[in-house]
């Protein structure tokens, strides 16, 4: 039965009903005035219906076929909730079907499905925002006003780090490069890098040189942790990857992220300028002042509002309003651009160009 169609409600579809879609899309979409979800799908028909269920979604609005979903003339967006492999075709389908998409993070699990996305948004001039939360923050939004206000001067260098002692996903597709594309790169590395790139105003990346490692995925001889055992019979990612990257404009930057590594605190990720630096976590801005090394604490504050509650109202009011994309896919695809470099410069041991 067709859903009624409301010019004030933006009707929303769900491709992939997992625990992104669960835990952060849906509770977004519950807490904006003027969203609703109006259909699911997933390629396990139990686990739409049960969504459907729990949020009311009309049982004739539940599929397993995401161009059937797309197809619905009631819809206005769709969020993208799938595996990382296998955001490009319900994405793609979407913006030929004219709709908008919020699509999970990363972009896709390589550049060229990347690639496709952007493209297809352009062709279709429809929405693309790529699910990367810290943006939307208090202390992603503090952090970027200290840049952008010229406290560091010069920019020329960063570093992204995110280390797990013990953290590797012991549920879903993630330590599947078949489905997730690599492991900690892409699932956790992406916060960060992103965050970092994008503090800085999003330089241009030219080349990238790295290493990737899988040194406790596919053992059962280690500690679990508190998430307990993973699938070590099917771990084919790393679990542990390194990068160096150049950009535009005499920038450098160094990426460090991990799901297992006999780590304690590997201290904070921080941008350089030639007049000042800031941590990230705890945030700290270092400055001479007076001819006097100075620290400074910034006092951050805002509003505890779930980020990926934010990203979902910023996605909303920029399909109301006619607003750019809040997270443009080409921002994303730079990052994956970057994540495709390091892995072939592990397999080559060059600097891979990014063009």
């Amino acid at each position: 039965m067709p859903v009624k169609k409301d010019k004030d409600i933006i009707n929303v579809g769900i491709v992939g009903a997992g625990g992104i879609a669960e835990g952060a899309h849906m509770p977004g979409y519950l807490a904006t005035p003027g969203a609703k979800v109006i259909a699911v799908c997933d390629v396990v028909k139990e686990r739409a219906e049960k969504f459907a269920d729990r949020f009311g979604i009309p049982k004739t609005n539940v599929f397993t076929d995401y161009n059937k979903l797309v197809a619905m003339d009631e819809l206005d967006a769709v969020s993208v909730c799938t595996p990382n492999n296998f955001h490009a075709g319900p994405t793609v389908a979407a913006f030929e079907a004219g709709k908008h998409v919020l699509c999970e993070k990363p972009i896709a699990g390589n550049a060229v499905d990347g690639q496709a996305m952007v493209d297809a948004a352009k062709k279709a001039k429809k929405i693309l925002q790529i699910g990367l939360h810290i943006r939307f923050t208090p202390h992603g939004k503090a952090l970027k006003k200290i840049v952008e206000s010229g406290e560091l001067g010069q920019i020329y260098y960063a570093r992204a780090v995110t280390m797990r002692r013990r953290g590797i996903p012991s549920w879903g597709a993630f330590v599947q490069k078949k489905m997730s594309g690599a492991g900690p790169l892409v699932d956790i590395g992406v916060h960060e890098l992103d965050f970092i790139v994008w503090l800085m105003g999003c330089p241009k990346p030219i080349g990238a040189a790295g290493h990737t490692y899988t040194m406790f995925g596919n053992r059962k001889d280690v500690a679990v942790g508190d998430w307990g055992m993973w699938d070590a019979d099917h771990y084919d990612v790393e679990d542990f990857a390194v990068g160096y990257i150049n950009f535009e404009n005499d920038i450098s930057a160094t990426l460090e992220t991990s799901w297992a590594a006999h780590i304690g605190n590997p201290g904070p990720s921080f941008i350089l300028g030639d007049k000042g630096g800031l941590q990230t976590s705890p945030v700290l801005l270092l400055q001479d002042k007076n001819g006097a090394m100075v620290d400074i604490t910034p006092h951050i504050s805002g509003s505890n509002e779930d980020p990926h509650t934010t990203e979902v109202k910023a996605f909303i009011k920029a399909i109301k309003e006619g607003l750019p994309s809040p997270v443009p896919g080409e921002q994303a695809l730079e990052i994956t651009k970057i994540f495709d470099a390091v892995m072939k410069s592990s397999k080559t041991g060059a600097m891979v160009s990014i063009k």
